[in-house]
């Protein structure tokens, strides 16, 4: 009986040591031997099906996708401003107007009509300089009253408008379509900001599973145990070799661990309802979690690191989009607060106003047949009688929005090296911890296996093996929690370095705004059954 019981508990310890390879230079990823039996129908997920899993349903997600539909519009709308005729126009009007005379004396009542028909046709072209050439054309067809024909007038325009000084300029008249790709960017940065955030969740709520699940084990080994000690004093007893009083710790012990089971299972339900919250899975879905390795990196040197973050960090780059917009408003303003000098030069149809009794000779006459043309040229000057208008006003706040913007992006570079300085430093003191939490379980195992030897030869009491099975149960507990907080450290050093996305290796196709892997795998909100699950 001694034999089998020692067999027993040196069994129940062997499946929930965890075995971590580090000191081999392996991967420090859960052991497989103390993965819960579970219905075999049910669907294997490791941490990288969840996080593709994650990407294909998450509803935030998908939204993001349908705004960039959104986004590249508005894009394409700046772009077509900037480069081609800006607000064409075609205006139609027609009319009738009836007037009725009164009778007067020495007059019959009498009634008078007017019928027309007008049409616009204008185009503007803006131009790099920020100047504008406009075009317009002008028909109209009138009968002053009844019995009179139709009479026809046509006319047209080209004017150009060149600021010189106040609106004028390649960076001001280029203004909103910079805006607009600055903006474009800053869209691509948060549908990535979505992506890691829909990332993160996944691989949180699968850690916290992931611990539950080890926590119930070792919570189910400790009840093993206990029972399996409670059945040797029972026989020690029936043997006459021990007091009957010997059981009562047992039997404690066995309630303590019965406990210990409901509460991790209890534990367990939360962190599978969280987790199916994160991938956004039907909460009857049957699945097991399948142990993956992880690797477990060294962190990069602080300059490096540094580096790396000013490259990745989303914060950092919408920082610095933002200074590029307060300067290009700080460009424009400058621009704007100057005195207006305007160059104007056009030509207009000469016969502007004549009338003619049909509308192909009213045609002919404005395209050229026996018309003369009118040519304009000039300068337009309007100073300010003032010195604090509205544009300077507008100036000297675009300047101080420029110096503020320029103050916070210094303090974002200095917060993000202490951030990725703290994140680096976390990494190496969570492995250290991870280390001594090992070698304190291995010493608590050797522990409890001298004091069941001493047990067996009656040389110590239930009171000092049920403490050294319960050091086992706290050592095995804290070597699980400091792997689960060494691997988070890990990923949490991701985010500080703006590296989650290359370190699953996802790309953000700007052209497209699908999700892609190396390998040319594609992930977007709908993705092929058939794509590959992401490895890491």
């Amino acid at each position: 009986m001694q034999a089998f019981m020692k067999k027993l508990i040196l069994t129940a310890i062997i499946t929930l040591a965890f075995v971590f390879p580090l000191a081999a230079g392996s991967s420090g990823g859960f052991c497989a031997d103390i993965v819960r039996t579970v219905e075999p129908a049910a669907m294997k997920l490791t941490l990288a099906d969840a996080v593709f899993i994650a990407l294909t349903n998450n509803v935030d997600l998908r939204s993001a996708y349908l705004d960039r539909y959104l986004n590249r519009l508005d894009l394409q709308i700046a772009e077509r401003r900037y480069y081609l005729p800006t607000d064409p126009s075609l205006t139609l009007a027609a009319g009738r107007t009836s007037t009725y005379m009164a009778p007067a004396e020495g007059s019959a009542a009498g009634r008078t009509e007017d019928l027309s028909a007008t049409g616009v046709l204008s185009a503007t072209l803006a131009i790099p300089t920020g100047g504008t050439f406009t075009f317009a054309w002008n028909h109209a067809g009138d009968r002053p009253d009844v019995g009179n024909t139709f009479q026809y007038s046509s006319d047209w325009s080209i004017t150009f408008k060149q600021p010189l000084l106040k609106g004028g300029g390649l960076e001001n008249a280029a203004y909103n379509v910079r805006i607009a790709r600055i903006s474009e960017e800053k869209n691509i940065l948060s549908l990535k900001e979505k992506i890691v955030s829909t990332i993160k969740a996944a691989i949180t709520a699968f850690r916290n599973y992931k611990t539950a699940e080890r926590q119930l084990v070792i919570a189910e080994m400790g009840l093993v145990r206990a029972k399996s000690l409670y059945e040797y004093n029972r026989e020690m007893i029936a043997a006459g070799r021990m007091a009957g009083t010997e059981i009562v710790q047992a039997q404690a012990d066995i309630a303590t661990q019965e406990t210990s089971v409901i509460n991790a299972r209890n534990s367990l339900d939360e962190a599978r309802m969280t987790l199916v919250q994160a991938l956004y899975i039907d909460k009857k879905t049957s699945f097991r979690t399948v142990d993956e390795n992880e690797q477990l990196i060294t962190p990069p040197a602080m300059e490096e690191a540094v580096s790396m973050a000013f490259k990745y960090r989303t914060d950092y780059l919408r920082a610095l989009q933002d200074l590029e917009v307060r300067k290009l408003d700080l460009a424009k303003n400058r621009i704007n607060r100057l005195w207006s000098l305007n160059l104007t030069a056009g030509t207009t149809d000469g016969d502007a106003g004549a009338t003619f009794d049909t509308y192909g000779s009213a045609f002919r006459r404005a395209m050229g047949s026996g018309s003369e043309r009118n040519w304009n040229v000039g300068l337009s000057l309007e100073v300010p009688l003032v010195y604090m208008t509205s544009d300077m006003r507008a100036y000297l706040g675009a300047k101080t929005e420029m110096e503020k913007a320029a103050l916070a992006f210094d303090k974002l570079k200095l917060d993000i090296e202490i951030n990725v300085q703290n994140a680096i430093r976390n990494v190496d003191s969570n492995y250290r911890s991870l280390m001594s939490a090992k070698q304190a379980r291995e010493l608590a195992e050797k522990k409890l296996e001298i004091e069941q030897e001493k047990l067996s030869a009656g040389r110590t009491t239930n009171f000092q093996l049920v403490s050294f099975q319960r050091d086992l149960q706290t050592a095995q507990l804290n070597e699980l929690s400091a792997l689960t907080t060494y691997l988070n450290s890990l990923t949490s050093l991701d985010d500080t370095l703006g590296t989650t996305l290359s370190t699953w290796n996802i790309e953000v196709r700007k052209e497209d705004d699908r999700i892609q892997r190396s390998g040319n795998a594609k992930v977007s909100a709908s993705p092929d059954k058939e794509d590959p699950k992401y490895a890491r």
